[in-house]
């Protein structure tokens, strides 16, 4: 093997640095003890390496980080060749060959979807944000072929010694990501663990750092920090993005990769590449979000660095920065396709608004009509209620729960339709919870587009709310004829969830939902910033395998005139879309007659 590494170590003040050779090319490193935070909190610590060609570039081991993350450790195996293999807990092995600097997983799902012990706190593949619902199993179908991860390409450098194969912290949080979108972070001075949050709250004292508040300020970001960032970002677009076919470069990121789009973009493609490998922190956050809010935006890829640090309290105090930040950020909202038409049809919601008001729960003859309009739950709230500190929320999972026990107070209901006429999706967790409660369906299906293997989830959901998964759940069930309300606005899980209402025996009224076929992974930079890609590892699918990018069947169509958007948008920002206008579409005798229609009930 061409490193074989050997550690001596010295303390200095309150760090423990190490001072590193590496036998055969002379490269050194330092080691130090690095504190972990998360949610604000100290939660730990984790010794980083700084490499002499990349001293401001944190690498940690595969190893290490598998065991804070995961809770899943790693043995390290070195070949007669010079090849290192890592080990998990069930014998699958991965290949890193550091001459060469690539990876190759033989199986990528059995290799870093390991089983965990279903456990509130249990980071991985089976968890999940909330405490009312867990998946059991994970069967994948078909045989996995082999992964080759080529980080020579992108300029990224692969050490390894005797104990661990270390590579840059961003690349690990990117490649050993999982479904309850865990990531890791590094500041400058210490490292974050953080669950994605779509409440637009930013990571707690993330930009306190010496290094970001300096960059702010227009100190020149470090050589080493631009590389790596910039080749962090294409390796995870080239390997991770689910190619839903909804962005601008999609096609061409696919064919080429994203670098080589970007240079075939022309002026605009430039611009954005020099943002990105620019030395101004502005620049570089500015490009980045113009890159994936105006190209590569498909109503999931987004941005969040730009988010977070508009919540910044010294951010939001530079008048200046915020107004520049603020505005440009507010214009590559508006050349985004994706984003344009989920803004263009927030009318449905106004039409909505004049015909019920903004009733979560309504009752018509048989017929009950519970408003869903997102599967966002507050996990706070759920955490606190599961703790015994606070009544059960009244999210959307909340709203649902409350609704169907109504419902089934009235003897007169016999149908329940759920209103996901304005939901723009969110978490699987309440999904997989409304799932269960209603037509006791257990199980989702996805595509593992980089083995192309699919998945088989099975989960279960403490459908009473008693803390305890038993046969009890099993019993609450509430047995309603179901419908849903759904519409173009429905995405992502709001278009998922019809799909599978479906195939457990829903009708679907409407229109066809806009599609959002896959999961979200989150993807960082060695700046230490973060974003959100549809993913590759989890595209959704139907029971039969077919994608759900192309939105569900309705089987009864709603009744719907439009009117054109005006010419200018259309020129402006390439978008092609109608905004709807339904006749009699939230009317509450109407539905009650489909309901009692479709399922051969009589009308009184």
């Amino acid at each position: 093997m061409k490193t074989k590494m050997m550690v001596f170590a010295i303390t200095v003040n309150l760090f423990m640095l190490c001072a590193c050779w590496v036998s055969g090319d002379g490269t050194s490193c330092t080691e130090q003890l690095t504190k972990v935070y998360s949610g604000g909190t100290e939660a730990g610590e984790l010794t980083l390496r700084f490499y002499e060609t990349t001293p401001n570039v944190p690498y940690l081991g595969m190893n290490a980080y598998s065991q804070y993350m995961k809770h899943q450790p790693l043995t390290l195996r070195q070949e007669d060749d010079g090849t290192c293999v890592l080990v998990n807990g069930t014998g699958e092995e991965l290949f890193c060959d550091t001459e060469e600097g690539k990876i190759v997983i033989q199986d990528w799902g059995k290799f870093f979807d390991l089983p965990l012990p279903l456990e509130d706190e249990a980071n991985g593949w089976k968890d999940t944000s909330t405490h009312f619902v867990r998946i059991t199993d994970v069967d994948y179908e078909g045989e996995a072929g082999p992964v080759t991860l080529d980080f020579a390409k992108y300029g990224i450098n692969i050490y390894a010694d005797e104990d661990d194969i270390y590579l840059p912290v961003s690349v690990l949080s990117n490649i050993m990501t999982d479904m309850a979108t865990n990531y890791m972070l590094y500041n400058g001075e210490n490292l974050y663990v953080e669950r994605l949050s779509l409440d637009g709250s930013g990571i707690e004292g993330f930009y306190s750092s010496e290094r970001l508040r300096g960059e702010l300020r227009g100190e020149k970001r470090k050589d080493d920090i631009i590389r790596q960032s910039y080749a962090d970002l294409c390796f995870n677009f080239d390997y991770f993005f689910g190619h839903p076919g909804k962005a601008v470069l999609d096609e061409a990121l696919a064919e080429k990769g994203l670098d080589q789009a970007l240079k075939d973009l022309g002026e605009e493609g430039a611009s954005i590449r020099n943002g990105l490998l620019s030395d101004d922190l502005d620049e570089y956050i500015l490009a980045m979000n113009r890159l994936l809010m105006a190209y590569l935006s498909d109503g999931h890829t987004v941005f969040y660095g730009i988010q977070d640090l508009l919540t910044d309290p010294e951010v939001r105090s530079d008048t200046e920065k915020m107004h520049k930040l603020g505005i440009d950020f507010e214009m590559d909202i508006l050349k985004s396709p994706a984003t344009m038409k989920q803004l263009l049809h927030g009318n449905i919601a106004a039409q909505r608004l004049i015909a019920w008001g903004d009733e979560d729960y309504r009752e018509y003859g048989s017929t009950a009509i519970i408003r869903l309009d997102s599967f966002m739950p507050d996990e706070e709230a759920w955490n606190q209620y599961y703790k015994g500190e606070g009544d059960m929320p009244e999210d959307c999972l909340g709203i649902v729960v409350s609704g169907l026990r109504k419902a089934s107070e009235n003897p007169a209901v016999e149908n329940v339709i759920l209103d996901l006429s304005c939901n723009n999706g969110g978490s699987p967790d309440v999904m997989m919870a409304i799932l269960a409660m209603t037509t006791g369906q257990n199980q989702l299906y996805g595509l593992q587009k980089i083995t192309g293997q699919k998945l088989i989830f099975t989960f279960e959901a403490d459908t009473n709310f008693d803390g305890i998964y038993d046969e009890q759940d099993k019993n609450t069930e509430y047995d309603f004829n179901y419908g849903v309300l759904v519409t173009r606005k429905a995405f992502s899980c709001g278009n998922l969830f019809p799909i599978i209402f479906q195939e457990g025996g829903a009708v679907l009224i409407g229109e066809s939902s806009s599609g959002g076929s896959c999961c979200v992974q989150i993807g960082t930079d060695a700046e230490g910033l973060h974003y959100v890609m549809s993913s590759a590892q989890w595209q959704l699918i139907d029971s039969k395998g077919r994608s759900v990018e192309g939105g569900c069947k309705v089987d009864i169509p709603a009744k719907t005139d439009s009117i054109r958007i005006v010419d200018k948008l259309i020129s402006k920002f390439g978008i092609d879309e109608n905004l709807p206008f339904f006749e009699d579409f939230f009317d509450d005798a109407k539905l009650d007659s489909i309901m009692n229609d479709w399922f051969g009930m009589e009308t009184e």
